[in-house]
C-alpha cells in the first residue's frame, strides 16, 4: 500500500470510528458508552480503535470540533457580514443559530451530551481550548457587536461589555442542552411548537439586552 493511499485509509477509518461513536454518543449518552461498544459497532477490534484514539473523551471532544468548525464556517459565510446596528447583528447571530439548531437536531443532542460530561468530568481548561479551536471569531464577532451597540444606542449601557458576552454565551449552551435533551417533549409538554417556544425565549433574552427607550 503506498503512502498516499495508506494516508486515505486512515482517514477513512478515523471518520467513520467518529461517525459511529457519534450515532452511540448520541443514543446512549456519552457516559454510556464504551470503548468496547464503538469497536464492535465499527467492526473493529479495540485495538485497532486505540491507534486512532486514546479513550472515548477525545473521541468526543474531536466530534464536537468538526460540528463547531461547521457552525464557524456557515458564520463566516453567513452571519459575521451582517451589517446593521448591534443590537440586530446579535439577533441575527442568536436566531441564525437556532434555525440552523433546529434543522440539525443531532448536533444538539450531542453538544447536550458533550455539556453534561463537561459538568461532571472534564476541567474548564480541557473544555475552553476543545470550544476556542473554531468558536474564538464567533465570540470577538459578539464582543464586538455588544461594544457597538452600546455605543450607537441599541443596547443596554448598565452592563460590562465582557459580562453581556458571558451572558451570551452561557444563554446558548444552556438553550442547546434544553432542546437536545428534551426534543420534541418540549412541544408534547406545552402543546405548541418547540421551534416557536425557543424563538420566543430569545427575543425575551434579547429584550433584556435592547437599551430601554430613555437611553436611545
Amino acid at each position: 500500500m503506498t503512502t498516499g493511499i495508506y494516508a486515505n485509509h486512515r482517514e477513512n477509518q478515523r471518520e467513520r470510528i467518529l461517525e459511529v461513536a457519534e450515532d452511540l454518543f448520541i443514543q446512549k449518552g456519552i457516559e454510556q458508552v464504551t470503548i468496547g461498544d464503538i469497536a464492535k459497532a465499527s467492526r473493529l477490534t479495540r485495538a485497532t480503535l486505540y491507534k486512532y484514539f486514546s479513550n472515548k473523551e477525545q473521541m468526543a471532544q474531536e466530534i464536537f470540533k468538526t460540528i463547531t468548525k461547521g457552525w464557524r464556517d456557515r458564520n463566516e459565510r453567513d452571519v459575521w457580514r451582517f451589517q446593521g446596528n448591534g443590537y440586530e447583528r446579535l439577533a441575527y447571530f442568536l436566531n441564525h443559530f437556532f434555525e440552523y439548531l433546529f434543522q440539525n437536531p443531532r448536533e444538539a443532542g450531542f453538544a447536550a451530551e458533550l455539556n453534561y460530561l463537561y459538568a461532571k468530568e472534564w476541567s474548564t481548561e480541557m473544555f475552553a481550548e476543545t470550544m476556542l479551536v473554531n468558536l474564538l471569531e464567533d465570540r470577538q464577532f459578539v464582543l464586538e457587536s455588544i461594544q457597538q451597540g452600546i455605543e450607537d444606542g441599541s443596547l443596554r449601557k448598565d452592563m460590562d461589555p465582557e459580562l453581556m458576552l458571558a451572558a451570551f454565551f452561557n444563554f446558548i449552551p444552556g438553550m442547546m442542552s434544553r432542546l437536545g435533551e428534551m426534543g420534541d417533549k418540549v412541544e408534547k409538554e406545552f402543546g405548541m411548537s418547540t421551534q416557536v417556544i425557543f424563538t420566543q425565549i430569545c427575543r425575551i433574552f434579547l429584550d433584556g439586552l435592547k437599551a430601554p427607550p430613555s437611553d436611545r
